[in-house]
């Protein structure tokens, strides 16, 4: 089989389902979660070194553990600042490895069980800003940061896969086909409001006038109620909820 044909079918079996949420209903609705990251981030591009407008955050958690509180950022696989709310800085390295271990991260933080620990790659970053005003932001906007920032569809066809990712922590979205000896193996990268990223490395596999065909099409896709994680899916019906308040109010007018 042509890899096009694959990558159609595959492409195809998003429009099979008739039932859910259209795709740019549901970012629409749930800006507000990227947008309250992003005033993370920002906070995060002047007070961490290295990190800038092209870094990714993943969670962001306070945690009690062993008799302490810790608020934690994850910035990305095994990167991580951890603050001490106590003594309101950042924990040593010596802390660090002596207080944490791999289990830890990986029933916090989603890391990787592997039995090589791979502990000994993590980072631990400074934050070198104001630690109150991180606190602050944090206390202030807990229930929005501790939901899902992720949601992953996935379609099958024989061994070969296709699947959908948007990232609500960093205002992105990617879809994928791929088999498993590489023979189909191309990404589409999308900015959040799902309009096509500048950076593509698809164009010669795909075809560029096939590309920004599929990118048109990708805001038609429904996605089923069952792959949105279900804290992410009540803040879309709490929000819609409002709107048709907000509207029966226009209409009483």
């Amino acid at each position: 089989m042509k890899k096009e044909i694959l990558r159609n079918q595959l492409f195809d079996k998003y429009f099979e389902v008739k039932n859910g949420i259209l795709v740019v209903d549901l970012v629409d609705t749930l800006s507000f979660i990227p947008e309250l990251w992003k005033k993370l981030h920002i906070l995060c591009e002047n007070n961490i070194k290295y990190f800038d407008s092209f870094s990714d955050l993943e969670k962001f958690k306070l945690i009690d553990y062993k008799e302490k509180k810790y608020l934690i950022l994850k910035i990305r696989m095994f990167k991580y600042v951890i603050i001490d709310i106590k003594q309101m800085e950042n924990i040593s390295e010596e802390q660090f490895r002596s207080e944490f271990d791999e289990n830890f991260f990986v029933s916090n933080f989603d890391e990787i069980k592997d039995d090589r620990d791979l502990f000994r790659l993590y980072d631990l970053i400074s934050y070198h800003g104001n630690m109150q005003e991180l606190v602050d932001f944090y206390n202030d906007n807990k229930e929005l940061l501790c939901l899902s920032t992720e949601l992953h569809y996935r379609l099958q066809i024989g061994k070969a896969w296709t699947y959908f990712y948007i990232d609500f922590a960093n205002a992105n979205a990617q879809m994928g086909f791929q088999t498993p000896d590489q023979f189909l193996y191309e990404q589409l990268f999308l900015k959040y409001d799902l309009s096509p990223s500048r950076m593509q490395d698809a164009q010669e596999k795909i075809g560029v006038g096939r590309m920004y065909e599929m990118f048109e099409e990708i805001k038609k896709i429904i996605i089923p109620k069952e792959v949105i994680p279900d804290d992410l899916y009540q803040q879309f019906l709490i929000q819609c909820n409002r709107e048709n308040q907000k509207l029966e109010k226009i209409k009483v007018k």
